[in-house]
């Protein structure tokens, strides 16, 4: 009767999961910094789905092998094919497998700890906030929760058996899972030693060859792809390579960072990656030399300064595990701040990180329904995934991956704990609080990494100039100046948007702002002169002449090169009868810009006075 309503209430909170994960869904889906823009991952992965749906199945039109996970454009790309292109359909398949994450999370709890375990495991991962966010965007992390909790939970239901079926069954999740998140396919190897310390030489060796088979066969359509249209034996994608650089060597700081010469996008790393490589090369490189090239720069760096690269790593590994958030694309703390719904989605790693690594020491420690060995076949992910990130760069939604498995083992560390209490046995509460503690200062000590929302908050402002809520806009800017790091940048956009918006007074203030912060910063002088001379122009036909001859003056100041700056002050002096000076600027104007017909009209008018 337990055992029943244990999996009654498991649905229950599997449906509640649902229900959240539609309502992020509606809250997200129109929201206008979530959009598939060309410029970021999302309209990348956008793309290619809607190529594939529209008939070019192995994405013949990009004749290089996959340089991103390719499973979640063939997702997409098979969600629009059946809905006739709607991409709210995609969200929303996302909320459903979501919400089949958090069962199969609760149910790995139960298979791993009993009954007690799934309820509290299935309440952690429903209540991840950071989960739910990226499950509700067009992002290839969206299909991460789902993917690995399928394959960790076919990893426990196998374990335990003899046959080889239900193996090659977690290989073929497995391998899904790394066509998605590449950096999962070494787990694979780490899973098939184990199984053969678990179940001895003979049979171990039969179990773990067939869970190697079916990893094999789930990631054979992309290594197959790629040797079809490309030529080029790349199991997955390309990226590795230069992934690796970006995490590794002088300046990297264990983040995301831009290289010199390549663009910070998807589709600019495809392009620049192999330009770069080949220009330093001095040769013709294929798609995995490219890759090769960048990671033997990393390798040089990590071999000529092992100190650095240890601490470096060390630090890594600490941001994998701590609660503070570093951005890619999007700034989930930003987005928390501005969700009710978010903000009441309060488990993070500050509870995953110390609740599930106590789960995991118990379970160790032999006090899961498992054998310690074959509990330690699931277990090992975590410990291997945390390295395995750390081996590239931390990214918030890399992390991903790893909240599940530490939701299933947080339930088991609760139903333990409280069994042992009940039971007035405190083995199993020490244990946990001599792990969990020192996890829980790890994750909640402050890392000083950037959590982007300065970038987010600027790009809403520039949405609201955009589409003209100038006063709200107005009332986030100056708080914001207060709070992003490179408020110089931030002003000179937000003056950009100004003046593109036609709003020339609020533009000049902006990049005034902008140059008082970083002073002579020649495309800010350049486009603040631009701005002066477009308001001279207008207060010029507006008969406001004094104005117009001091925006005019100024504009020729910042941009002493400008042709079009002198001929403009050239034209407003001729009105005014100064034909001397109005004359030596536009001849001024046509030496800057031979050929230049305007000043040479202006020339002739003034030959004729």
């Amino acid at each position: 009767m337990a055992n029943r309503s244990r999996s009654v209430a498991l649905l229950v909170v599997t449906a509640a999961a649902l229900a959240v994960r539609e309502l992020a869904v509606s809250g997200f889906a129109d929201h206008p910094l979530l959009r598939p823009d060309g410029g970021l991952d999302t309209g990348v992965y956008v793309d290619l789905a809607r190529q594939v749906a529209g008939g070019d199945l192995l994405l013949r039109s990009v004749p290089d092998p996959f340089f991103v996970s390719p499973l979640y454009i063939y997702f997409v790309a098979l969600v629009l094919a059946v809905t006739g292109g709607a991409l709210g359909a995609v969200l929303a398949v996302q909320a459903l497998l979501g919400a089949a994450a958090v069962w199969l999370t609760g149910d790995t709890a139960r298979r791993l700890f009993g009954g007690a375990a799934a309820l509290p495991a299935a309440v952690l991962l429903t209540l991840t906030g950071v989960v739910v966010f990226h499950e509700s965007v067009p992002l290839q992390a969206a299909l991460d929760p789902f993917l690995a909790a399928l394959a960790l939970w076919l990893v426990v239901r196998a374990t335990p058996r003899d046959r080889a079926r239900d193996y090659v069954l977690a290989g073929l999740a497995l391998g899904l899972f790394a066509l998605n998140r590449p950096n999962v396919l070494p787990w694979t190897a780490v899973a098939a030693l184990l199984v053969v310390a678990a179940r001895g030489l003979r049979e171990g060796s039969r179990l773990a060859g067939a869970l190697t088979l079916g990893t094999l066969l789930g990631i054979a359509p992309a290594t197959l792809r790629n040797v079809a249209v490309a030529g080029e034996p790349v199991l997955i994608s390309s990226h590795g390579g230069l992934n690796f650089l970006v995490g590794n060597g002088p300046g990297a700081d264990g983040t995301y960072r831009w290289l010199d010469g390549i663009t910070p996008s998807i589709a600019g790393q495809s392009r620049d990656a192999r330009k770069v490589a080949e220009k330093e090369a001095g040769r013709t490189l294929s798609t995995r030399e490219v890759s090769s090239h960048f990671a033997a720069k990393a390798w040089s760096w990590i071999s000529s300064e092992p100190g650095a690269a240890a601490s470096l790593f060390m630090r890594k590994v600490w941001y994998v595990l701590s609660g503070d958030e570093a951005p890619l694309n999007f700034s989930f703390p930003w987005y928390r701040k501005e969700s009710l719904l978010l903000k009441l989605l309060v488990v993070g790693p500050w509870l995953l990180v110390p609740l599930g690594g106590a789960g995991l020491a118990l379970g160790l420690a032999g006090a899961s329904r498992v054998r310690s060995r074959e509990f330690a076949v699931w277990g090992s992910f975590v410990p291997a995934y945390i390295l395995l990130v750390a081996a590239f760069f931390v990214a918030t939604r890399y992390r991903l991956p790893l909240y599940v498995p530490l939701a299933a083992a947080g339930g088991g560390a609760i139903a333990l704990i409280a069994a042992s209490i009940r039971a007035r046995e405190f083995r199993h509460p020490i244990l946990a609080a001599c792990v969990a503690l020192p996890l829980a200062a790890l994750s909640l000590w402050p890392t000083s990494l950037y959590d982007g929302s300065a970038d987010e908050e600027t790009l809403w402002v520039l949405h609201l100039i955009d589409t003209g809520a100038a006063r709200e806009a107005s009332t986030r800017i100056e708080p914001l100046s207060q709070t992003h790091p490179q408020p110089g940048v931030m002003w000179f956009r937000v003056g950009q948007a100004w003046a593109m918006n036609g709003n020339l007074d609020a533009a000049i203030s902006a990049l005034e702002k902008s140059l008082a912060i970083d002073s002579h910063q020649p495309e800010p002088e350049k486009v603040l002169a631009l701005v002066h001379g477009r308001r001279g122009v207008e207060r010029t036909l507006a008969g406001n002449t004094a104005g117009a001859m001091a925006d005019l003056e100024t504009a020729v100041k910042l941009d002493p090169g400008s042709a079009q700056a002198r001929l403009n002050l050239a034209a407003v002096l001729a009105e005014r009868g100064d034909i001397s000076r109005a004359r030596t600027l536009a001849q001024e104007a046509l030496a800057l810009q031979p050929g230049y017909e305007k000043a040479l009209a202006l020339l002739r008018a003034l030959d004729g006075k």
